[in-house]
């Protein structure tokens, strides 16, 4: 979202106008803190808040973000929320980041073992791996996610953490990130309902921090340079490098809501927020009838026991109940009057199958729109075992939403990846050199199977299409330069013992 001014920016930009001079700076600069938190919470009661709470589940959060007339904000009790979001956004993280992707250093060449040691070494003390997992379910739920770099005396080597993306807001010029806000909740007392944030702006070249106290809807005042001081930080950082240390990442693009906006991504979820109510509705009357099924006997109040306790105080008609036998009380039943033994059983019929065609077809239908395969889930499978290009066509939706994620990931992971690299020669001391660069090789979730691998090799080898070192690694992709040399070594040196022979 571009830069709004405020109406005390532009008054005093009139006033130096009729002055005779005007500052463009003005109408360009980063948000104030507290233009970013005004931003910030406008975003999160249109859009990231809708979406968290169909994730999360919680029936307050449905209730309060539940469009009027809605299943949720209706009134009533025993509702069933059904947790397809949260499927949604972990199927989302096992595509992209089901296998960990591929680091490398592109640089100069020198001392590339021991960069590309230390690369993996950062990888594995940041669990990076884990990381993006989590950023990538927050940004299918959130519409994108935030990475950031910190680092001090006390760490090892820089560390890359993830920030949701409703505790933060990107500014972008020209299609580029200038500017990071974000906001950490550090302390909250529940009881005074007194809330005490971290504010971090990231740009190129510093880092800006404050201490504010207010409330859970109110930024409030800034605390001042000696709070920062105790707490052990400083007003303004000079970062160590020129790389902006950190980094939005969107889940896909457009935003239908903020449709102008270059820094909001777009949730998987969007627009599907009355389907989800739709479900919880249909599979809370599926529930209600598994309840009004049970059995239970309808018997006159004679028929059961008094409490010997109260059975004889003046007026007493204290019926005990035993809630194992799940018996309903008829007071006006006239036994005189009644055949039989008076006991009428009662047991509902479950509407099994409508209630589950209802909610197949909801689910099926908000998968199908969220940008996936039904199959990808576990529907319409029918217990067929398949080769890896049969899972491919199959569910070739979830793979065409895989990509199109992978490439709105793969360059602002590789260039937080080098930030990371170059604040790690300058702090640390390590071996990386100006000019190296990361390079990240995104991984098939779902890999062919050795036959139809096989199948392929051959083709292309009888079309002599390929070279044999191209053949071994089509075969083993996972395998490093120096395997994949000594096994075309071997292959040469046995194709020239058969002709010798």
């Amino acid at each position: 979202m571009p830069y709004i001014p405020t109406p005390d920016t532009c008054s005093q930009a009139r006033k130096r106008k009729r002055k005779g001079g005007i500052n463009i700076s003005d109408f360009f600069a980063c948000y104030t803190p507290e233009q970013a938190w005004d931003v910030l919470l406008d975003r999160r009661r249109r859009y990231y808040n809708r979406y968290a709470a169909v994730y999360g589940g919680d029936h307050h959060a449905l209730r309060v973000t539940a469009d009027s007339e809605s299943f949720w904000k209706r009134k009533g009790k025993a509702r069933v929320h059904v947790p397809v979001a949260a499927d949604i956004a972990a199927m989302s993280a096992d595509l992209l980041f089901g296998e960990e992707p591929r680091y490398s250093i592109s640089g100069n060449g020198r001392r590339g073992k021991e960069k590309q040691e230390r690369l993996t070494a950062l990888v594995s003390g940041n669990a990076l791996h884990s990381k993006l997992c989590e950023a990538a379910e927050s940004a299918s739920v959130l519409g994108g996610v935030c990475l950031k770099i910190n680092w001090n005396d006390q760490l090892p080597n820089p560390v890359l953490s993830v920030v949701q993306a409703d505790n933060a807001v990107p500014e972008y010029r020209l299609g580029m990130l200038m500017c990071m806000h974000f906001f950490t909740v550090i302390r909250w007392d529940r009881e005074s309902g007194r809330v005490w944030r971290m504010y971090e702006r990231y740009e190129s070249g510093t880092i800006c921090m404050g201490i504010y106290e207010g409330t859970e809807s109110e930024l409030g005042e800034d605390k001042g340079d000696s709070v920062l001081s105790e707490l052990g930080y400083d007003r303004k950082v000079v970062s160590p490098v020129d790389d902006m240390l950190c980094a939005y990442i969107p889940n896909m693009r457009p935003n239908r809501v903020f449709r102008h906006a270059e820094d909001m991504g777009r949730s998987d979820l969007e627009g599907l927020r009355d389907l989800m109510d739709a479900l919880d509705e249909a599979y809370s009357s599926w529930m209600r009838d598994v309840r009004l099924s049970k059995s239970r006997l309808i018997v006159p109040a004679e028929y059961l026991r008094r409490n010997p306790a109260s059975m004889f105080r003046d007026g007493a008609a204290t019926y005990e109940f035993d809630e194992d036998v799940e018996t309903l009380v008829a007071l006006d039943i006239d036994t005189s009057r009644m055949s039989g033994a008076g006991i009428q059983p009662s047991q509902f019929q479950i509407r099994t199958q409508e209630h589950a065609q209802t909610c197949e077809q909801l689910m099926r239908n908000i998968i199908s729109i969220a940008g996936y395969s039904p199959q990808s889930f576990g529907m319409d499978i029918h217990g067929q075992a398949e080769s890896g290009t049969a899972l491919h066509i199959r569910e070739k939706k979830s793979y065409a939403t895989r990509s199109k994620k992978e490439n709105y990931w793969k360059a602002p992971l590789e260039k937080i990846l080098t930030a990371l690299i170059q604040l790690d020669a300058v702090v640390y001391g390590s071996c990386f050199e100006e000019g190296d660069r990361v390079v990240a090789l995104f991984s098939d979730s779902i890999a062919n199977d050795l036959t139809t691998t096989a199948q392929a090799v051959n083709l292309i080898r009888q079309a002599r299409a390929a070279s044999t070192e191209m053949c071994v690694r089509m075969l083993h992709p996972d395998w490093e330069t120096d395997m994949v040399e000594g096994e075309v070594k071997r292959i040469r040196e046995e194709e020239a013992e058969e002709k010798g022979g």
